[in-house]
């Protein structure tokens, strides 16, 4: 399981919950993140070193981790059997060909206020990663979290985010892919998921109505479920 920009790998323990006792499951947290958070940046060599896979692996990914995940299926296909991408997108920024991404002059007025400000701009985050119609568990569940990052990991993160374009590449994955995603999700819109399942000819896609970027903290069962079917 691979966590999303701003919150570390414990974002995922609801799910853990429900699928420890069938399967063993590993939560990398990236540099900065989590148990990581004072080792030094290193962001950009998360897929060479935590979530380098040493045997066959079903690998979910939730929006960065999903772009993690991604990469590992074209890196490692002899050792990637399937990918299940949370609110998953092939290019997080818009671009003038890409549209279901984020504004550019939004992402980078956010980006200044994390560097300017990190605490207002994780709580900012916490409230854009909730659904439309706000669920009070969720944004107590990520506020609790939005803390346990170094600033260096959120700025490589967020680097990274900007870079990251997997468009050309993508319809060279042929393993099982699964993706889920909200309807009402602010952060990715739920367009990107349609343009993964056209173009991953092997893909299938569930749409939540509600939930928001981090649905699956607000579904967690209805995920779970949507998971061990798609095993």
């Amino acid at each position: 399981m691979l966590h999303g920009w701003g919150f570390p790998s414990a974002v995922f323990i609801s799910l853990y919950e429900q699928l420890a006792a069938d399967f063993e499951i590993e939560m990398p947290d990236r540099p900065g993140y989590g148990d990581r958070a004072g080792q030094p940046k290193a962001a950009l060599n998360y897929i060479n070193s935590s979530a380098r896979l040493t045997s066959p692996t079903l690998v979910i990914g939730w929006s960065l981790g999903g772009l993690t995940a991604l990469q590992l299926a074209l890196d490692q296909p002899d050792m990637v059997t399937g990918l299940v991408l949370l609110a998953g997108t092939p290019c997080f920024v818009k671009r003038q060909d890409w549209q279901p991404g984020m504004d550019k002059a939004i992402f980078e007025a956010f980006r200044k206020q994390v560097t300017d400000d990190q605490t207002l701009a994780m709580q900012q985050f916490v409230r854009l990663n909730s659904a439309a119609k706000p669920d009070r568990q969720t944004k107590i569940e990520l506020s609790a979290l939005s803390g346990k990052v170094a600033a260096d990991a959120l700025i490589d993160g967020l680097d990274e985010l900007e870079k990251t374009d997997l468009r050309g590449l993508i319809e060279k994955i042929t393993v099982p892919v699964l993706l889920l995603h909200a309807s009402d999700d602010r952060i990715v819109p739920v367009a990107a998921s349609h343009y993964l399942h056209q173009h991953i000819s092997s893909s299938q896609l569930v749409e939540l109505e509600t939930g928001g970027h981090a649905f699956f903290l607000q579904h967690s069962s209805e995920v779970v479920s949507q998971i061990r079917g798609f095993l």
